[in-house]
């Protein structure tokens, strides 16, 4: 440790940290654009100038070592005058796009050009001009934006481990660009469109789609997989425009993959399921004349599963089995960012409630309960995205008495099922997952579900009180606080909690 002042206070901090690193944990922001706490400091963007009693000239902080007594300060005339002679050079080729730019809103170029600069200009020659095309199937660079910053490029090879990105030219012709004949198209690219802290590159599946000023934007987490990466919905006239990750260094750093950013074109198809059949307190009365086989889903929230757990004993289920899905083997990536091959959100809880063994043997035991005579009716709980059910499982469905389904997206069994429930993509409810670490972590509704669509949380209950095992409906925190009656969602927060033993 070393006692620094910063700006007149005087301060302990971590002697081996670089000096913008601690001004920004102090409170003390200083703008920058090449630094980023998930890669190595590169020095290259020379914005984040502060002035040090241990040097005669305005320093770079990113780069500058921390020694005992040091006095810096991030704020007066002479630091302003030197970001302002670095803005200017960083804007001589930059191009006036802020009308027409993706970034236009959340851009640093943006933000730190109102604060040092008057929008005034002395360059009068022409401005160089460097080709906007595409890197990749999902990424397009606007060349004239870039300003070298290279987030991208380390980012490629620090955590990525792929290397596609890297500077072409010198001086002020240098601009990012892929190796010839190797886009980029890692399992991870969509992140340098994140840190880019201009307007250069730029996803190709949000381009022009919206103005960030008119979305909202809500806190949630991926369901795409169990690794469960903090994320960002951005919502526009009630529809998911994109997903981008929230830090978090205990599940997923800075980062997500693409698979699960772009993992949201069901949450608005024209699949969804809209037309319902019944209603979930059929399903209560089916439960006093007929024996249940019951189908859950790994999708589902812990709030659905313990419900679902609660039914199954009520109805005296003769099988409970469960939807999942692997994909693939689990991804690490030389930055230690995981993707896991279990493509389910909430297995973690299943396996805790149910045991591992019963969500392993997947839906066949139920199916083959009905297929054997034990049961005569089934209630099957999808929400997987784009998995339709087994045709065995569709032939048992069809050989039972009594059928209830609850999906996301039309399926075959809801073409016969004498109750059909159109259920709420993981967007449009609140409650929690689990993930593979065991760590519980929120969901916050980011749009509305369609008018005839609900959370199964709500229908399960009503099926709960036509069995007469509740009295009424409670929320998903209502739920929650059942199946933990030691946590609440304050203490879930915004970035997951860890959960040791059994549900109780």
């Amino acid at each position: 440790m070393a006692k620094i002042k910063l700006n007149g206070k005087e301060v302990e901090v971590d002697g081996k940290d670089k000096l913008l690193k601690i001004c920004l944990e102090k409170n003390a922001f200083v703008p920058h654009y090449c630094w980023h706490p998930g890669l190595q400091p590169a020095g290259n963007c020379r914005m984040c100038l502060v002035k040090v009693s241990t040097s005669k000239k305005l320093e770079v902080s990113c780069m500058y070592p921390v020694t005992e007594g040091m006095e810096v300060v991030t704020e007066g005339p002479e630091v302003d005058a030197g970001r302002k002679a670095v803005l200017e050079y960083l804007l001589i080729n930059h191009p006036l796009d802020c009308p027409i730019c993706d970034k236009a809103g959340e851009c640093d170029l943006q933000d730190y050009t109102y604060t040092y600069r008057k929008g005034l200009s002395r360059f009068e020659e022409d401005k160089n001009i460097r080709p906007t095309k595409d890197l990749g199937p999902n990424i397009r660079i606007w060349g004239n934006r870039c300003i070298v910053c290279t987030r991208c490029v380390r980012f490629c090879e620090e955590v990525a481990g792929t290397a596609e990105l890297c500077v072409v030219n010198r001086g002020d012709r240098s601009v990012v660009d892929v190796f010839p004949g190797i886009p980029i198209d890692n399992p991870l690219s969509l992140n340098v469109v994140d840190i880019c802290p201009v307007g250069a590159l730029i996803d190709k599946n949000f381009m022009y789609s919206a103005r960030v000023w008119f979305t909202s934007k809500q806190e949630t987490v991926c369901a795409s997989c169990s690794r469960g990466c903090n994320a960002e919905a951005t919502v526009h006239e009630n529809e998911i425009k994109r997903l981008v990750p929230r830090p978090n260094a205990d599940v997923n750093q800075y980062w997500m993959c693409d698979e699960g950013r772009l993992n949201i074109g069901y949450v608005s198809s024209p699949r969804r399921l809209l037309k319902g059949a019944g209603s979930a307190r059929e399903i209560g009365e089916a439960g006093k004349a007929y024996k249940f086989a019951v189908v859950a889903s790994t999708y589902a929230t812990v709030e659905e599963l313990w419900l679902v757990k609660k039914l199954a004993d009520a109805l005296k289920a003769v099988k409970v089995g469960f939807l999942t899905l692997t994909r693939g083997e689990k991804q690490v990536f030389p930055g230690g960012f995981r993707i896991e091959a279990d493509k389910t959100p909430n297995r973690a809880y299943a396996e805790k409630l149910f045991g591992a063994e019963a969500v392993a043997a997947g839906w066949r035991p139920a199916a083959d309960a009905v297929l054997k005579g034990e049961a005569d009716a089934l209630l099957i709980l999808n929400g997987i995205p784009d998995v339709p059910p087994a045709p065995e499982l569709v032939d048992a469905a069809r050989k039972a008495a009594f059928v209830a389904v609850s999906d996301i997206l039309k399926n075959p069994i809801g073409e016969f099922a004498h109750v059909v429930l159109p259920a709420a993509a993981w967007a449009e409810k609140d409650g929690t997952f689990m993930n593979v670490d065991g760590r519980l972590q929120r969901i916050r509704k980011a749009v509305e579900p369609p008018v005839t669509a609900r959370p199964e949380s709500e229908w399960i209950q009503e099926a709960l009180v036509a069995l007469g095992e509740r009295k009424g409906a409670v929320s998903p925190e209502g739920v929650f606080r059942e199946a933990f009656p030691d946590l609440d969602y304050g203490k879930v927060g915004a970035l997951g909690v860890k959960v040791n033993g059994q549900p109780h």
